[in-house]
């Protein structure tokens, strides 16, 4: 009986003590979750006081150029993912030690030629409601100007597989890659070209074939013929072309994403700005692009996180696999409907926690998009002039200095070590809040001048763009099957592992001055999403350290001025394509008309983010211009304006030709592509055989992959497997690879979709954005909803700057300043007015961005979204304002870095997730609390689930000229600032025309007082076109 209470004692004890430590347990993981998700009222009021502002070490502005490569970790654990990289950094293939980037200049010009073009594109779709269709001032070079590029994706394509780098574009439906054997010129590119003869699944599309009478959708021109082969041809805005078969090829994304048949283009002519890279991969909305054409896989989703460094890679996600939870989804606006664009409902924008007072009219009336292209966020000028006058209100502290390019509000921060900027959200239809990294409100010359990172529209009715800067740490999902976009803060594989934890003032971003300019000594680091995810390509910026594609004999990089003009030249070419799009007579006529514009098709300005594919059997691996702006649809191969053309029943395409009169010319084929284990047989993509021109921003690539909306873009032909769904994070620094990744998975939780605008008709292969609002520093600025209504906007990821009607960029603009006005102001650009001088400074608080979507979608910028950094001492705001009311606004690129964007095809929307480039978990805690969740997952179906998510062979978008890129070698420089900012306005204006093209009545070529008749004949000429029939193979396989 003793014994017996002995043994019940006993039992009794070691309940008590399994109950004690049962609730000791608890009691930790409580304790845990409420440390990690603050709790306590006490807790959550401070953290409400720390969120308007970024507190940022200014050296983090500058990543040193040695710094080794930092791989994205879902791109490395997730099958569909690609390591995104930028195409100058450290994890770039296509660079080298000895490669120079692009200065600023070069960026912005580039930047601004992209927002031009989209501009151009999205207003003719309007002119229906705001009377264009009398204008004669479109630009004669009409064409889609790709900004600066800067991300790329490595991919396989063909039997066996080869490894190639693109340039991803969600402004591109048409996947194209260079292509032997070269007829004319072939640019130079890193990896070897691909030959069509040693790949056993490669097969021409015949001239009879749906996929070729979908090119002018896909491209803007309809196939040609060669000997019943189908021939396509592209041209942009900035003289650069491809020209080809359109063919099916199998495409590899990892072992076990294999996808046959992919339609692609396999270019024999290729000339231009895509140098080093092997083609480029469309993202677009159309049944040609990636993510249509393996919807049956990925369910049209795919997200991406650009590396918001060079060192680091970011990724290229596609299926919804991996996702954040905290995705917050806007629908995607109708304003880019007809066109490659995911389009934005941009609802207001806050500044430091403040709602800027912009009435919805302001950006109702242009609309918005997003674009992985464009660098600097573009925004209404009465947008942009509340978040740049709240944006000074909150920077007062600090010194101004001379306005750069597009960006006018800039700063000198020599002398300090740390900055503290004002929070920037940005505010979606649908209720989406999208709060900007510090990385996507800055962009940093040198230390002593950095700007705000945004650019108003010169015209009201211009949409705004959502650029790659404002996208930088944020998972960037889009969703096409729901017609949604989502944005999700700090996503898996898009924070830098190095990144500063960010604290300072309410709705500010405190940054290191240090930080704002990069060091070329930075090494590459890995996007951990393109690492991980079978169906996620790595994006690299061109130059940085992560690229492979810099080539020895390569010119010099192009500094910030040519970004920024070739940007301005995209821009103006999407505002021009939009604007034919926007009567209805022209809808009615253009099945009728036969004078196509000379050289209509888009300008690539800068395209300095690419990535790599695998063409052809075996499968030759190339890097490709990571078109995932959203205009271009065959994959490598950019649109191009001609009749279709037959050699040998083969289809031709040609004239694809640029604004600084590249082009390229080939025949229209399938081949197999390769993303990592995915591989699509008969992929219809050019094969260019006749490519010749400048193709600085895309030097070493081997094409370019069309992301855009068309049936051709690589998202529509990859629509049964993908859903029409990719995702991509630009890095945010040349050292990081970003990722661009096909299908819904891996998309963060934290996506917020806004639905794609219908003000941009799908035709123009744009995605287009409604715009509601902007807000500086938590305030919204007081923009008319009509500023943005009018003409729209989209986003594009050619366009380096944001660009904004002349309201909202002046609301901005004023907002900013406001924010700004401690710190020393310096000179500006032409196209960055809002400069400041941080020499000296350790720190700096900037305000934040934020932008408002319709469906309530709000996206907060990073800090680099903001500012666009010449040096310490002119640091400038990165955006820009458009140069006519009817211009449709861009959200650039430079506003996309950080953020994870999602476009979702099928579900018509575009989406956005801070830190969607994330490399590092949060902290500890976030640790602790998963391991307890995966201990019990293990046992249960997770491991089912975990076993059926396992992934490999990640493909990592990088940027074109950093250390993991294989472009650089030998003399390549970089571009600088200048250059890319002129780029940037390259593809501005190309965006303008473009989109104003798709609604207005097109000018016949022998009326038009603006398209001289001399053209037509000087096109065909320099093309080649007449002798190209004679000359190219005819290659049946």
């Amino acid at each position: 009986m003793i014994l017996s209470d002995t043994s019940t004692n006993v039992r009794e004890k070691k309940r008590a003590k399994m109950s004690f430590n049962r609730n000791l347990l608890n009691i930790i993981i409580i304790l845990c979750v409420c440390l990690n998700w603050d709790c306590s009222e006490g807790a959550q009021e401070k953290q409400r006081r720390a969120i308007d502002s970024h507190t940022i070490q200014l050296s983090s502005l500058f990543p040193s150029s040695s710094s080794p490569c930092v791989l994205s970790t879902r791109a490395s654990s997730t099958k569909s993912s690609l390591h995104v990289t930028h195409r100058h950094g450290t994890c770039s293939r296509i660079t080298s030690a000895k490669a120079k980037s692009p200065d600023h200049a070069e960026i912005l010009r580039l930047d601004q030629a992209r927002v031009n073009s989209i501009h151009s594109k999205l207003s003719k779709k309007l002119t229906d409601r705001v009377r264009q269709s009398k204008s004669t001032d479109l630009p004669a070079k009409d064409g889609s100007t790709y900004g600066s590029g800067n991300f790329v994706v490595t991919l396989g394509i063909g039997t066996p597989k080869h490894d190639l780098s693109l340039i991803f574009d969600t402004g591109s439906d048409l996947t194209w890659i260079q292509c032997e054997p070269c007829v004319r010129t072939c640019y130079s590119q890193k990896e070897p070209i691909f030959n069509p003869s040693s790949s056993s699944s490669y097969h021409n599309v015949s001239c009879s074939s749906a996929e070729c009478s979908s090119l002018s959708s896909a491209t803007g021109n309809s196939g040609t013929c060669s000997a019943s082969n189908c021939v396509y041809g592209i041209q942009y805005g900035d003289q650069s072309f491809s020209v080809g078969f359109l063919a099916k090829e199998k495409f590899t994304l990892t072992a076990s994403n294999v996808f046959d048949g992919v339609n692609f283009g396999c270019g024999e002519n290729n000339q231009g700005l895509f140098t080093g890279v092997a083609g480029l991969l469309g993202l677009g909305r159309d049944k040609l692009s990636f993510p249509s054409q393996t919807a049956a896989t990925y369910n049209k989703i795919f997200s991406y996180c650009l590396p918001s460094s060079a060192s680091y890679t970011g990724h290229l996600t596609f299926g919804s696999a991996g996702v954040s939870r905290s995705v917050k989804f806007t629908p995607i606006s109708t304003i880019t409907d007809g066109t490659s664009f995911y389009g934005l409902d941009i609802v207001g924008i806050s500044v430091g926690g403040q709602k800027l007072a912009i009435p919805p009219t302001v950006f109702s009336t242009p609309g918005a998009l997003i674009d992985s292209g464009t660098v600097i966020s573009r925004l209404p000028p009465k947008a942009y002039a509340a978040l740049r006058g709240a944006f000074k209100a909150k920077m007062s502290q600090y010194k101004n200095t001379s306005a750069v390019s597009i960006l006018d509000t800039c700063y000198d921060l020599t002398g300090l070590k740390t900055v503290t900027i004002p929070t920037v959200s940005f505010y979606f239809n649908g209720g989406a809040v999208v709060q900007l990294g510090s990385k996507g409100v800055l962009y940093a010359f040198k230390m002593s001048q950095v700007c705000l990172a945004f650019a108003g529209n010169s015209d009201d009715n211009n949409a705004a763009i959502f650029g790659n800067v404002q996208q930088q740490t944020l998972e960037v999902v889009y969703d096409g099957a729901a017609g949604r976009v989502g944005f999700a803060p700090n996503g898996w594989g898009c924070t830098d592992a190095v990144q500063n934890r960010e604290s300072g003032e309410i709705y500010f971003h405190r940054i290191q001055v240090s930080s704002i300019i990069p060091s070329p000594s930075s090494s590459c680091v890995l996007s951990p999403r393109a690492s991980n995810t079978k169906s996620s390509l790595h994006v690299v910026h061109r130059l940085g350290p992560c690229s492979s594609l810099s080539i020895e004999k390569a010119r010099t990089s192009p500094d910030h001025d040519d970004i920024l003009r070739l940007d301005q030249a995209r821009v103006k070419s999407i505002h021009s394509k939009l604007s034919k799009k926007q009567t209805a007579q022209y809808r009615v006529r253009q099945s009728q008309s036969t004078d196509l514009r000379a050289r209509d098709g888009f300008t690539i300005g800068s395209p300095n983010y690419i990535v790599t594919v695998g063409i052809g059997t075996p499968k030759h691996d190339f890097v490709s211009g990571l078109r995932h702006k959203q205009r271009s649809d065959v994959d490598s191969m950019p649109a191009m304006c001609h009749y279709r053309n037959c050699l040998a029943s083969n289809c031709v395409y040609g004239g694809a030709r640029h604004g600084d009169k590249t082009l390229t010319s080939g025949l229209l084929a399938k081949e197999k592509f390769t993303i990592n284990s995915d591989v699509f047989d008969s992929v219809n993509f050019g094969c260019g055989e006749n490519n010749q021109g400048s193709f600085l921003a895309f030097y070493g690539a081997a094409g370019l992959l069309g992301l855009g909306r068309g049936e051709f873009s690589f998202p529509s032909q990859t629509a049964m497997t993908y859903n029409n769904i990719f995702s991509y994070c630009l890095p945010s620094s040349p050292e990081y690879t970003g990722h661009l990744t096909f299908g819904s998975g891996g998309l963060s939780n934290a996506v917020k979709y806004t639905s794609i605008s219908t003000v941009v008709h799908e035709s123009a292969s744009f995605y287009g954005l409604d715009i509601v609002g902007i807000s500086v520093a938590g305030k919204k600025l007081e923009i008319p909803v009509t500023v943005f209504s009018t003409a729209g906007a989209i986003i594009d990821s050619g366009t380096v700057i944001t660009r904004l009607p002349p309201k909202a960029y002046a609301a901005l603009r004023t907002a900013f300043k406001k924010k700004m006005s401690n710190y020393k102001t310096t000179l500006g650009s032409r196209l960055l007015d809002t400069c400041y001088d941080f020499t000296g400074q350790e720190t700096v608080d900037i305000p934040k961005v934020s932008f408002s979507f319709k469906g309530g979608t709000v996206v907060e910028l990073h800090s680099k979204g903001i500012l666009f950094a010449y040096d310490v001492s002119q640091v400038c705001l990165a955006f820009a304002k458009n140069s006519n009311v009817g211009n449709v606004a861009i959200f650039g690129n430079v506003q996309q870095k950080t953020l994870q964007v999602v476009y979702d095809g099928a579900g018509g929307r575009v989406g956005f997730a801070p830190n969607g480039c994330m490399y590092i978990m949060r902290n500890v805690l976030n640790i602790i609390l998963i391991f307890w969740v995966y201990l019990n997952w293990v046992c249960t179906e997770g491991a089912q689930e975990r076993e059926r998510s396992n992934t490999k062979e990640p493909l990592h978008v990088v940027d074109k000229h950093v250390v993991r890129s294989h472009f650089r070698r030998g003399k390549v420089t970089r571009l600088d600032l200048d250059n890319i900012l002129r780029h940037d306005r390259a593809r501005l204006d190309y965006i303008h025309s473009r989109l104003s093209n798709n609604f207005a009545d097109r000018p016949r070529e022998t009326e038009s007082k603006d398209i001289p008749v001399k053209d037509v004949s000087k096109s065909k000429s320099e093309l080649g076109w007449g002798s190209y029939t004679e000359t190219i193979r005819n290659r049946n396989t």
